[in-house]
Formats: structure tokens, sequence, C-alpha cells
């Protein structure tokens, strides 16, 4: 009996290359906060197979984030790393309008997105949990989290990473709270829509490379 010969057909190694190769470009995040725990910790706790996330924490605010994201932007850019999506993420908080207005303008004219939250980035967790609606000085933010969350909220380091943990199954319910929201604030502008968050639009971009 003749021995059976174990030849590899040369054009399916060539396919399996170019599906290795394939598999192993990801998709970039460069995210910019405001805070230098909370939105940092949480962005950096969603687990991503084909994505790498760099969220980081500048303690700016809204014109002077944008300005500082803008120019960590040229900086990776000049080491040779480029992002396939850089995003700003800040608060309202109690900014004049006029800058906070402004610095959305700034990050989309440099070509980055904006995660606002008007008034904070708390309100996005909140949606999570109900349809809130309407006016809410963010100082109210923390108790109500606690209350709903089981543990005392806080901005000390971690504890973002731990509030993707507990709210991790509520998501889908709050980007629907979220954009039925934003439907109502149609044509005010977003220094003016309170309370409001674009902070589903990174969700939804990050949960795409899970």
């Amino acid at each position: 009996m003749a021995a059976r010969t174990n030849k590899r057909d040369p054009r399916a190694a060539r396919t399996l290359r170019r599906i290795s190769f394939v598999r192993e470009v990801k998709q970039s995040f460069l995210i910019i906060c405001e805070g230098v725990n909370t939105e940092p910790d949480y962005f950096n706790a969603f687990r991503l197979t084909s994505a790498n996330i760099k969220a980081v924490g500048q303690g700016l605010n809204t014109v002077g984030l944008v300005q500082k994201a803008l120019r960590m932007k040229e900086e990776e850019r000049k080491k040779g790393r480029e992002y396939d999506q850089c995003w700003v993420v800040f608060d309202k908080d109690d900014f004049p309008d006029r800058d906070f207005n402004r610095a959305i303008g700034m990050a989309e004219a440099g070509g980055m997105r904006v995660a606002y939250s008007n008034q904070a980035f708390e309100y996005w967790f909140l949606l999570h949990y109900n349809l809130v609606q309407g006016p809410m000085h963010r100082n109210q933010y923390e108790t109500k989290l606690s209350g709903l969350l089981g543990f005392s909220y806080n901005k000390e380091a971690g504890t973002g990473g731990r509030v993707f943990r507990e709210l991790g199954g509520k998501q889908a319910q709050a980007i629907t709270n979220a954009k039925a929201v934003l439907r109502r604030m149609e044509g005010i502008p977003p220094a003016q829509a309170e309370s409001s968050t674009m902070v589903h639009l990174l969700v939804e971009e990050l949960n795409k490379y899970i």
C-alpha cells in the first residue's frame, strides 16, 4: 500500500494567513476623560476581544480638557500611535453654557467624538435604573446611586469598575433610556439639555468589539 502524502494546498495556506492577519487587526480607542478615577475606571473595565482601549483622566474641564485632548492625540500620532476612534468625556457641571458648547464644537472640529453629560457622568449610571428626566443637580447623584447600588457610591479609584460590573445586566436599558431622553431634547443646545448624556454612544461603539 502506497504511503499517503500530506501536501498542503498553497492556496489554502495563503487564505489561512490572510484570515490570521485579519483577526490580529484590532480597533483602537483613545478616551480622554475629565474625571481622574470614575470615567477611566469604567471604560477600562470593558473586556473587548477585538479592540484596545486607552482611557485616561486629566482633571480638567470643558475647553481646557478638549485642548489637552487634542494635544494628546497629536502627541500619540507623532509617536506612531494612531487611534481609530478618539473620544473626549466631560460634564456640564456648573460651567458656563458658552464654554460647554464651545468645547463640544472644538472637539468635533478636531476629529474627536464627544460623550458629554449634563450635569455629570453619574447621570448615565442612573439611567440603568430609571428613565430620569428633567433637571437634577449632580449633588443628588451620589445619594441616589448609593441607594440603588446597595453600596456607598464615591469617586475613589476602583468605584467606576465596580459600578460597571454591577450594572452590566442593565446596560441595554440605560442605552434605551438615554436615547429616549435625547429625542425629547431634540433642538435644545447641549448646555441647556438637562438632564441628558451622550455616553451611550461611546458604550455602543465599545460593545461592537466585545
